[in-house]
């Protein structure tokens, strides 16, 4: 089941000390576990007690209840099924990169057929023919953060679309074939009928931003099921941004992270350990 996850145990405890500027001897001295099975925890290759979970979610600041659901694999998200209704369809385009498997996502108006291409996983050879199966009109590219794994093969998408290209303004920009447009918290696009809204969640990244319309929020590396994206440039900032600006959505809007498996946002306040 953990499999499922893109953080285990591990990459949980690891986010979280460095996030906080704790080194592994100030954590285990701190929990009472020895420095070398605290690494060996990180590093996946020693299983935790429940009594350690709990002892390490006390150091850290994290839901020890929700720790130990991952730690002992009994959590992993719903699946994430489309509204009947829904006015918008979400097509997962998912790739490796590096071995690893990186997302990027259509947003299809579904009743105008005009479609976002949101962030490239590196595969814009993909992309492209994802559109042209699914016969989509793509009018925008909207990019959550500017790391490579989510933004390389940008030039070959705007020159085979012309797309405008949506980028927050606090982000470091990516190579790019065309200017980009700089956006801000609270900004808003059209794609098609659809109203997409510019949410903050930096942290992982400087500008870090997620999509949010109708039932559904694309949010990059901010938040994953189960856990966040590495705090690169600030825990606080990425905790308190997705708070504030993510899980304050309803419970049953989607989340479509840059990695791993889609979630909700009740999913999330139920079982993230960070929240």
């Amino acid at each position: 089941m953990a499999y499922a996850l893109e953080d285990e145990f591990g990459d949980i405890i690891g986010k979280a000390r460095s996030g906080q500027n704790m080194s592994q001897g100030e954590v285990a001295k701190a929990s009472e576990i020895t420095e070398s099975d605290l690494s060996r925890m990180e590093k996946y290759t020693l299983k935790p007690t429940e009594a350690q979970v709990y002892k390490l979610a006390e150091v850290l600041n994290l839901d020890g209840g929700k720790l130990l659901a991952i730690a002992t694999e009994q959590w992993e998200p719903l699946p994430v099924q489309q509204p009947t209704k829904a006015q918008l369809e979400v097509v997962t385009i998912s790739a490796p990169v590096g071995g690893w498997p990186v997302n990027a996502y259509l947003l299809i108006c579904k009743a105008t057929d005009e479609a976002a291409i949101i962030d490239t996983a590196a595969h814009p050879d993909l992309i492209l023919e994802v559109l042209d199966t699914h016969k989509v009109n793509p009018t925008a590219i909207l990019l959550t953060h500017s790391h490579g794994d989510h933004t390389n093969g940008l030039p070959q998408l705007q020159r085979a679309t012309d797309c405008q290209t949506y980028i927050h303004k606090n982000e470091p920009k990516p190579q790019t074939a065309t200017n980009l447009k700089e956006l801000a918290h609270s900004d808003v696009i059209s794609i098609g009928q659809l109203m997409v809204t510019v949410a903050d969640t930096p942290g992982h990244t400087p500008g870090g931003c997620s999509f949010v319309t109708q039932t559904a929020a694309f949010v990059g590396d901010a938040i994953f099921a189960g856990s966040v994206g590495g705090p690169k440039i600030s825990y606080e900032d990425e905790i308190n941004s997705v708070r504030d600006n993510i899980l304050s959505l309803p419970d049953d809007v989607r989340l479509f992270p840059g990695h791993g498996p889609p979630t909700t946002v009740g999913e999330e306040k139920s079982h993230n350990p960070f929240f």
